[in-house]
């Protein structure tokens, strides 16, 4: 990014203090940590903190402005951007700065669960070909995604944006700010129940995805879930669609597939041709995601073996199905977050250990479902007896109702501990055995990643 002050009034609309109104900012941060010379500083008043209060410091790092909602005193040469809402100013900017790569092309992508392991996907495919940018880490909403549109370059030519919602229009207002031609759904799941209220609500809001889309505007969809199918048959006017996914009714198919501790295999079929792929990500379920990967690297006519080549080359983020061997037991950290489509999926890749290995789960709640949270919880307990676990440990407010699905489900009563939060489910931690599989996992506000350090460090505390 090289855009000057000047420019970036314009855009914004902000009335600026006095300083030099031709200096070009390099980047755009929101933390004031992160501020170096050039930054363009976005001050948020937050729950827990306000950005105004640190714009003496960014002034003195050599931040060249600030993007303020406040009167503010005037700080060195920094210049001060008042404006009514800093968060409408970012994204009014970051639209601005997307439209100026005019060789960018966008691929949004977004799902109730497996987002970020597609994404890393089809980076990975497409790599194989273009110069290619993806999202980090969790930067996949309002703030976020206009974030990784300011660290876009001229010579890249695909952005892999993942895209995640909680509620209606928050998908079509990240489109309206990275424009995207091509978009991924990876499934309609249970995910953010409590703000949309139904599965239908979920369609709805993921399939604002298809709805704002600029040419070629192709929606690459998994066959496999009927609730895409049925959007696709109740129509999507102005967009093509291509289905992915494992039954015979797809354009791109994944046949005689193998997974294992170690990842999977399985054969790509389409148009009448075929090619072997091989997968170093837990889970079955991540033969879908690279299925979908590999229609998009089809569309982009790239070769199937460099496709197949780049789907190899992935081994996904941390936190998400990660398998670590350390401290005699083999840890699958699983920690960022998690609803009932990927708890199962969790659950189905432990199952995929040695029998003669004992199993045991941390999971913890799962946020966000609304009231049907008990029953939720409930079916992740009968879903955890059914693979002969040697310990279960439910952490949190639904730790109960985990107990009383997996009674129900056959476990026995003694091979299940409860506690009312992670810091407190550490004591478990003492229980685990040399040559332990762990699973854990749960939702980000449970703070599930303490378990997973516990046992990194093998200590409790």
């Amino acid at each position: 990014m090289n855009t000057s002050i000047k420019q970036i009034i314009k855009v914004v609309g902000g009335d600026p203090s006095g300083g030099d109104l031709s200096r070009s900012v390099s980047s755009v941060v929101i933390d004031s940590r992160k501020v170096e010379a050039g930054s363009l500083f976005v001050a948020f008043a937050g729950e827990h903190t306000d950005g105004h209060k640190y714009l003496e410091e960014c002034a003195l790092k050599g931040a060249a402005a600030a993007l303020v909602e406040q009167d503010v005193p005037q700080w060195g040469d920094m210049v001060t951007i008042k404006v009514a809402n800093t968060l409408t100013a970012l994204q009014d900017l970051a639209a601005w700065q997307r439209l100026q790569l005019k060789n960018l092309q966008v691929l949004g992508v977004t799902g109730s669960s497996g987002k970020t392991t597609t994404k890393e996907l089809l980076a990975g495919v497409l790599s194989q070909k273009y110069s290619v940018f993806k999202s980090r880490g969790n930067h996949n909403n309002a703030i976020g995604l206009p974030l990784m549109i300011f660290e876009l370059q001229e010579h890249h030519q695909w952005a892999v944006l993942e895209m995640g919602m909680s509620a209606r229009g928050e998908i079509k207002e990240l489109c309206g700010i990275s424009s995207p031609g091509l978009g991924v759904i990876t499934n309609i799941g249970e995910a953010h129940m409590e703000h949309l209220g139904s599965r239908e609500g979920i369609l709805e809001a993921k399939f604002e995805l298809a709805q704002n889309l600029i040419p070629p505007a192709l929606m690459v969809l998994n066959g496999d879930d009927p609730w895409q199918r049925r959007k696709v048959q109740e129509g999507l006017p102005g967009c093509k669609v291509i289905f992915y996914g494992l039954d015979e009714k797809n354009s791109i198919r994944g046949v005689n597939i193998h997974s294992n501790e170690r990842g999977s295999t399985f054969e790509v079929v389409w148009n009448g041709k075929s090619i072997p792929v091989e997968i170093c990500l837990l889970g079955a379920h991540n033969v879908s995601n690279a299925l979908a990967a590999f229609a998009v690297g089809l569309v982009l006519d790239i070769e199937p073996t460099a496709i197949a080549a780049g789907l190899g080359s992935v081994r996904g983020e941390g936190r998400r199905l990660q398998a670590l061997d350390i401290n005699n037991v083999t840890l699958i950290d699983d920690s960022y977050n998690a609803n009932p489509d990927s708890m199962n999926k969790a659950l189905a890749v432990l199952a995929t250990y040695p029998p003669e290995r004992r199993k045991v789960a941390f999971l913890g709640d799962m946020l966000e479902l609304g009231p049907s949270s008990p029953q939720k919880h409930q079916q992740v307990g009968q879903e955890a007896a059914g693979q002969n676990l040697g310990l279960l440990v439910a952490v949190g407010q639904y730790a109960e109702d985990i107990r009383t699905g997996a009674v129900q489900g056959g476990m026995e009563n003694q091979l299940i501990t409860t506690w009312p939060d992670s810091k407190a489910a550490l004591r478990s931690v003492e229980s685990l055995l040399p040559g332990d599989i762990v699973l854990v996992k749960g939702s980000l506000g449970v703070e599930m990643d303490r378990i997973v350090l516990a046992v990194q460090a093998g200590r409790t505390e």
